[in-house]
């Protein structure tokens, strides 16, 4: 018989050393505390600084409170002193409050308390239901005595009183205590919101052969934040430049209050990817869009699925080179969609001034202002308050697509500049030669300039033009006005001294078959209340 022999088998586990058991509890949860916020058009990069002690070994790091509208490909981690073995991102446990259960409690007692009152007010409208179907009294062949019907009307009117008033009095609790619901919900749904508000969390795993502190620096792209240009453009007077205010609009929707940072803002696309560029065709024709410098370059796709935004996105135009603005004081913008203003620059453009007038359409002449220099700013494409003087004229958009080296400005009428225009009916005449009918038409055209300095204006009218060879337009006085035979344009440009006036005629017959009817005046229509009789 062979000898037994006793084995003592011990697990591996237990020959692991203490300090790579230990490694595994070198874990730590550090709440994100956002520092530097650079805004794009569409879309923001976030930059956390934090100094954190790290142990010897290997520590795993989760960086609390991230965007839900991260892009996880953009996650960049820079540490120095340590080795960086992982980054990566997950869904953060939402977190519980103390105060979502007291409040909670409170509308379950609130509730139930409109439930039993409730109940007491179907009861009493079931007995007066009930009081208005039993007040027939002995039957349809006994009469009643005028004691017996007197005591019922009493007690009838007494009942019914005292179930309407407590009606009145439950219907008033009732009430009360909706507001104190609502209130209570509305309540409950700020702390909601802020606590249990979907989350990420950015791990990372790091190594280190002694214990010490580390300063790490983590950068990543949001969704649902962006920032849009507005402009205040400001003349104070004729002949004198013209301030441009550069102003920002940013929204933040990214569930994350940005708090006490540094703000910059930014016209670059973040969603550019490292892949070099390829160069495309360069073509030009009347129909497609300039396509100068596109570039086969695949994005990060961080922001293409923007159907569930709460945000509605335009396609505006930007300077090719790309601009930032570093905002000097540091900003607190709140993630609740709204905009968060901020002033970027001022800016003096030299301009000049000139007045349009076209009286036939409006007895008015409309100040000019044609501003250089703009293109030098890199402007995006907004919307801008003109200013004239100390008034507000309106709104008007910089749309840098379709501008050329000179922007044009409408600082609306100028009400010292009286415009007239009126037909001379004593002048003019309808006459039939032989088979055809012709009519004269004659327009007196007056500018008065009451300001007390100079002013150059362009003049604008028009003739018909024919598009029948049977229908033939003549002009006989055009007082010096260049034409455009193809649109039947007349422009003159006039410098008119302070306190005097032009007078400029236009004199022009039409001649067509007078068995054919021709349309000439255009009546000008208006909207008017119908009053029916």
């Amino acid at each position: 018989m062979k000898p037994f022999i006793f084995r003592l088998v011990i697990p591996a586990v237990l020959f692991i050393p203490v300090s790579v058991l230990a490694q595994s509890l070198n874990q730590q949860v550090i709440p994100a505390k956002i520092q530097e916020v650079t805004v794009f058009i569409n879309g923001a990069e976030i930059t956390d600084s934090e100094r954190v002690p790290v142990k010897k070994g290997r520590s795993t790091l989760i960086f609390d409170g991230v965007s839900p509208f991260i892009n996880t490909k953009s996650v960049q981690v820079s540490a120095e002193n340590v080795e960086l073995l992982s980054v990566s991102t997950e869904d953060a446990i939402a977190a519980t409050d103390a105060r979502i259960k007291v409040i909670q409690d409170s509308i379950d007692i609130l509730t139930d308390k409109i439930e039993l009152i409730h109940n007491e007010v179907d009861a009493l409208q079931f007995e007066k239901k009930m009081l208005a179907e039993n007040q027939r009294l002995g039957g349809n062949q006994n009469g009643v005595t005028l004691v017996e019907l007197s005591k019922a009307a009493d007690f009838f009117r007494e009942r019914t009183l005292k179930i309407n008033n407590a009606l009145t009095t439950f219907n008033n609790k009732i009430k009360t205590l909706d507001q104190s619901l609502k209130a209570l919900h509305a309540k409950y749904k700020t702390i909601n919101d802020k606590v249990n508000t979907a989350r990420k969390q950015i791990i990372v795993v790091v190594s280190s052969d002694k214990d010490l502190a580390v300063n790490f620096k983590i950068r990543y792209l949001v969704n649902e934040a962006g920032w849009i240009a507005s402009y205040d453009l400001v003349a104070p007077d004729i002949n004198k430049p013209v301030t441009l205010k550069y102003k920002a609009q940013v929204y933040n929707n990214t569930a994350i209050d940005w708090t006490d940072v540094k703000l910059t803002l930014s016209t670059s696309d973040p969603s550019l990817a490292a892949s070099r560029p390829y160069l495309t065709t360069w073509t030009l024709n009347y129909t497609s869009m300039a396509n100068e410098g596109l570039l086969e370059n695949k994005a990060l796709q961080y922001n293409n699925d923007l159907s569930d935004s709460a945000v509605e996105y335009d396609d505006i135009a930007v300077a090719e080179l790309s601009t930032s603005f570093d905002i000097a004081q540091r900003h607190s913008v709140l993630a609740n969609g709204e905009f968060h203003r901020l002033d970027l620059v001022n800016e003096s453009l030299n301009a000049t001034f000139e007045y349009v007038a076209v009286p036939k359409v409006d007895l008015s002449a409309f100040l000019i202002a044609k501003v250089t220099g703009w293109e030098k700013l890199n402007l995006i494409s907004g919307t801008a308050n003109v200013y004239f003087g100390n008034t507000y004229i309106g709104e008007s958009r910089i749309d840098t697509q379709l501008m050329s080296d000179t922007l044009e400005l409408s600082l609306g009428r100028d009400n010292q500049i009286l415009v007239g225009r009126a037909k001379l009916e004593d002048k003019a005449s309808a006459n039939f030669i032989g088979a055809k009918r012709e009519e004269s038409f004659i327009y007196e055209i007056q500018i008065k300039n009451n300001r007390k300095t100079p002013i150059t204006i362009k003049i604008q009218d028009q003739i018909p033009i024919s598009q029948e060879s049977d229908i033939v337009v003549e002009t006989s006085n055009l007082s010096g006005a260049s034409l455009d035979k193809l649109s039947g344009r007349l422009q003159w440009f006039k410098t008119i001294p302070a306190s005097e006036n032009v007078k400029y005629t236009v004199a022009f017959s039409v001649r067509h078959p007078k068995s054919k009817y021709v349309n000439i005046r255009k009546q000008r229509v208006v909207r008017s209340p119908r009053f029916h009789h």
